[in-house]
């Protein structure tokens, strides 16, 4: 155990987020009543860790070339924040059981490629941006521990 006990957040296990489709209170779940899912690794974990560090280094090294303000906010005008969260979270899913709102299973194998497409689809930002809040609250990835009465 850490010596700063069960303060900190695991980082080197996933949590399943159970996909609630819109306007929908409890999560979606198949004829056998297995939910689905999308399963991440915490923000915090080697694989975003490794991402924050290429994303410092491509910084460091624009920050070395000399532009001028047209190219600097030609390069600002080109970020843009869903292809960020879209990086983020390919990097951090590692598995998931998909389903249509009536419980059907999608069968399309999980993969970073699919999973780039998925959370890339225009159409399929609900669960982007449910996603992303999911990973971005270290609540979902914390030590649990037993509360005495």
């Amino acid at each position: 155990m850490s010596k700063f006990g069960k303060m900190g957040v695991v980082t080197d296990a996933a949590a399943k987020m159970p996909i609630i489709y819109p306007g929908e209170i409890d999560p979606v779940v198949d004829a056998q009543g297995r939910e689905g899912f999308v399963e991440f690794l915490p923000w915090d974990s080697e694989p975003g860790r490794a991402l924050d560090r290429k994303k410092n280094v491509d910084q460091v090294r624009k920050g070395f070339r000399s532009r001028s303000r047209a190219e600097l906010r030609a390069e600002a005008e080109k970020e843009d924040p869903i292809e960020d969260q879209v990086e983020r979270l390919v990097a951090l899913a590692t598995s998931w059981h998909l389903l249509e709102q009536d419980g059907t299973v999608i069968d399309v194998p999980f993969s970073k490629e699919n999973a780039r497409e998925l959370f890339s689809a225009p159409e399929m930002g609900w669960l982007r941006r449910q996603a992303f809040a999911y990973v971005a609250n270290e609540a979902n990835f914390m030590k649990t521990s037993s509360k005495s009465s």
